[in-house]
């Protein structure tokens, strides 16, 4: 499911959130997040679990470029959530 379309400024290290607590069942957390760029030049890196939320860093990018941020989230009920962020890389 597409959560949004955002911006990010060429070059920059952007520190980006996921929170899940709406969609978790009362009894499950998350176990595992898989979290993928489209783009060669604009990355994801340190992709972190924290409680109900997912952590991720994106950085890079070319002006004018056009990618898209793929999650997985797996929960300890075996749900899987698939979500996806398109982003616009931006001059600074």
């Amino acid at each position: 499911m597409l959560q949004g379309s955002k911006k990010h400024t060429a070059g920059d290290t952007i520190r980006w959130r996921i929170d899940y607590s709406r969609w978790l069942e009362n009894t499950a957390g998350i176990t595992t997040a898989d979290v993928t760029s489209s783009s060669a030049t604009c990355t994801v890196a340190n992709v972190t679990v924290l409680g109900p939320e997912v952590i991720f860093f994106i950085d890079g990018g070319v002006v004018g470029e056009k990618l898209t941020v793929s999650i997985a989230m797996t929960d300890s009920l075996n749900n899987v959530k698939h979500d996806t962020i398109a982003y616009t890389v931006v001059a600074p």
